[in-house]
């Protein structure tokens, strides 16, 4: 129905624009005016051929119109109600009013011809009146045509403004995918040079210490089976020793560098107490932990205990490497709200920081090694935990590092 509606609405477009030597109802009305008008001036042109030749003029429009695709498309529309025009499943296939007053010109020609004047005079006032019906009727056309045409076009409008909307949102989400897609090629690109830079950290590392004094040790031994004498064998044997436990011992705290702490078994709290605790001991700087009581982390899983953990142990070590300080301390709070609080503070130094610090620090800004690995590293693990990393320091006056996570979002919360 949608589509015979849609297809008489263009085939009137089509023929109102086109088809302009057809005549129309209101041509047609025209015409007769001019016969109304000449017959009722002028009675006696009664036998006049020049009237008789109008009407059969106004006859021959009428049947143009009839077989004019024009008259074609209003006979798809019924007129029996013009006042609520609708399609209807069995359209008629003439309308009565252009029969009729075909037929009324037949006999008024007749009529005039034969001079029964008072004949004409009934004919010509039934061919007004069907004419009045049939304008009446060419109106409702009309309007509805007008209205039919404004519904279709805001039907247009609707559906290229959702379309458009649907255009919108499907390139938003391409364009998220794709910002998304970039971010993880770019997180990608980060943690593998971040491990490219710890992996050189650690071979650095060894490096520095375990093979420099294993040469120092070898160097030693050398010297053991070259002596020949005890006593001086035994002086280089009691040197050596300490070396080889010393050795080891820095082996060992690499070793345990690398080891993640099984949480398990250890609750972060008691993890980060022997951090602490292990970093005084190895770097003299008096470090302790000062850790709320009875502070539940249950809502931190086991890979998120160990960002945290990574972190703190990350500031230990850019404390021990470039802060030059004697105190350090290592706070872990649960807010009111339920928000994490993680701080790691030093009376060392401190360095130049951007007052608006970004998650990812521009290389210029630090100097070239290991605490702009440090940073980037430490900024990179609380994004993945949800959470906010802020540096705050000045020359000389220290550093302190704040770790904030958000509480967990419940069930209810998200009801609410």
């Amino acid at each position: 129905m949608r589509k015979r509606h849609i297809i008489i609405l263009l085939t009137f477009l089509f023929l109102s624009c086109a088809d302009q030597d057809s005549p129309n109802i209101q041509d047609i009305v025209n015409k007769w005016t001019d016969i109304d008008r000449r017959f009722a001036a002028d009675t006696a042109a009664l036998a006049d051929s020049a009237l008789v030749d109008f009407i059969d003029d106004f006859s021959l429009s009428l049947e143009e119109f009839r077989q004019s695709e024009l008259y074609r498309t209003y006979s798809a529309i019924p007129f029996s109600q013009p006042q609520n025009l609708s399609f209807s499943p069995h359209p008629p296939t003439d309308i009565k009013e252009v029969r009729i007053v075909s037929d009324l010109a037949l006999l008024f020609r007749d009529s005039i011809v034969s001079g029964d004047m008072e004949k004409a005079r009934a004919v010509s006032a039934e061919i007004s009146g069907a004419l009045i019906r049939l304008l009446m009727i060419d109106r409702d056309v009309q309007r509805y045509i007008g209205s039919s045409y404004f519904r279709l076009l805001i039907t247009l409008i609707v559906f290229i403004v959702i379309t458009a909307l649907f255009i919108l949102v499907l390139h938003r989400s391409l364009s998220h995918s794709l910002k998304l897609e970039a971010e993880g090629r770019i997180f990608s690109h980060s943690y593998m040079l971040a491990q490219e830079e710890e992996r050189a950290r650690i071979s650095r590392e060894l490096h520095d210490t375990v093979i420099q004094d294993m040469h120092y040790f070898l160097l030693e031994t050398e010297k053991i089976g070259n002596t020949g004498e005890k006593s001086e064998r035994e002086a280089l044997s009691d040197k050596t020793v300490p070396m080889m436990a010393d050795l080891i011992r820095k082996t060992r705290d690499i070793c345990n560098d690398l080891i993640p702490p099984d949480f398990r078994f250890n609750e972060l709290p008691d993890s980060l107490r022997k951090l602490c605790f292990d970093f005084g001991k190895r770097s003299g700087i008096d470090c302790h932990a000062d850790i709320m009581e009875s502070i539940n982390l249950d809502f931190l899983n086991e890979k998120k205990r160990l960002q945290i953990f990574r972190i703190v142990q990350e500031a230990l070590n850019n404390i021990e490497k470039h802060a030059g300080a004697n105190k350090a301390i290592v706070i872990l709070r649960l807010g009111p709200d339920g928000d994490l609080f993680i701080g790691i503070s030093d009376d060392g130094k401190g360095f130049a920081y951007p007052p608006s610090s970004s998650d990812i620090i521009p290389h210029q800004q630090f100097d070239r090694g290991y605490r702009q690995l440090g940073i980037r590293s430490m900024k990179e693990r609380a994004v993945i935990l949800g959470g906010s990393l802020k540096i705050i320091t000045e020359e000389g006056e220290g550093t302190l590092i704040c770790l904030e996570i958000p509480p967990p979002v419940t069930h209810n919360a998200k009801e609410t």
